[in-house]
């Protein structure tokens, strides 16, 4: 399957920002990182201990010449924490995890002398469905396990400003439960009509439509929601998915991609410069997608 609008994307993000490759000890990593220069997406300054990223390369018969890397010991947090030192000098525009533990990455970059914001750090989603006629945004499935509804304000804040950056404009945003009916007893239901509320009163984005709760069926499908008497505007059309929690979407996410054959691009967001997480089951496209995506971010943001 092709993914035209992901690769549109990575067509539009040459570019020459610093991209900071945390600790890419594995050959998916590196494999990426190749295909970033390949596709001159970015220069990609590899932060690792160069005798292993130099082994590495030449198991896998790859020539580093050329490619800057940033000498650091043998530990992961130790690399972290020099990419951090780099993006408070203006070195990086980018952070992308390599071979590390998530927790090692996250853990410094979130600390009280990391890289935190103002902002509650949240990851946003762009999926490329062959049944679904636009790029579909997905949040929170990475970052926040269980966010209450003035924590999905933000995430909703920070997802929105993103999809306007990538140039997706009059977004229309489901926020999607189990049910379309308000009900005390599901706490998803209540949120939804809190931050709808919340919207009508006072606009959490400009130029933006928010509706729910709707059922994942009756948010994607306009024919479900006609057949259940739901009047939506964004019903069958939605840019924004925002879920209840965690394994919500971590349980979606993995269903997009291994039973509907979607691909995606994803970047974690709130902090002081965009953070592509890698899994070590991602496919290398899914990798330089999110690069893409971060790239885009980080040259609107300058």
């Amino acid at each position: 399957m092709k993914y035209p609008l992901l690769e549109k994307m990575i067509d539009e993000a040459k570019s020459n920002l610093p991209l900071g490759v945390v600790y890419p000890l594995s050959a998916p990593a590196l494999e990426t990182v190749f295909d970033l220069v390949k596709r001159q997406l970015c220069t990609p300054i590899l932060i690792c201990p160069k005798k292993d990223i130099e082994e590495l390369a030449a198991i896998e018969g790859l020539s580093l010449d050329g490619i800057h890397i940033v000498d650091t010991p043998k530990d992961p947090i130790l690399a972290t924490k020099k990419a951090i030192e780099m993006v408070k000098e203006g070195k990086l525009a980018v952070l992308m995890k390599g071979s590390l533990h998530t927790e090692d990455l996250m853990g410094p970059i979130v600390s009280r002398d990391g890289l935190r914001t103002d902002r509650r750090t949240s990851h946003l989603f762009l999926f490329e469905l062959e049944r679904y006629q636009k790029l579909l945004g997905i949040s929170d499935c990475v970052v926040n396990i269980a966010p209450n509804a003035a924590q999905k304000i933000q995430i909703l804040k920070s997802s929105l400003e993103a999809l306007s950056k990538l140039g997706i404009k009059h977004t229309k945003v489901a926020i999607i439960a189990a049910t379309e009916v308000v009900n005390p007893a599901m706490q998803a239901t209540m949120d939804a009509k809190e931050i709808v509320d919340a919207h009508a009163a006072n606009p959490i984005h400009a130029d933006t439509v928010i509706e729910g709760p709707f059922g994942f069926d009756n948010a994607i499908s306009a024919e479900s929601a006609k057949t259940k008497g739901i009047k939506s505007i964004v019903a069958g059309d939605p840019d924004l998915l925002i879920v209840p929690d965690l394994q919500v979407g971590n349980i979606l996410y993995k269903s997009l991609i291994y039973m509907a054959g979607a691909e995606c691009a994803g970047t974690v967001l709130g902090a002081q410069v965009p953070i592509i997480l890698t899994s070590r089951s991602d496919s290398v496209f899914s990798r330089v997608a999110s690069c893409a995506m971060a790239i885009i971010l980080a040259k609107n943001s300058q």
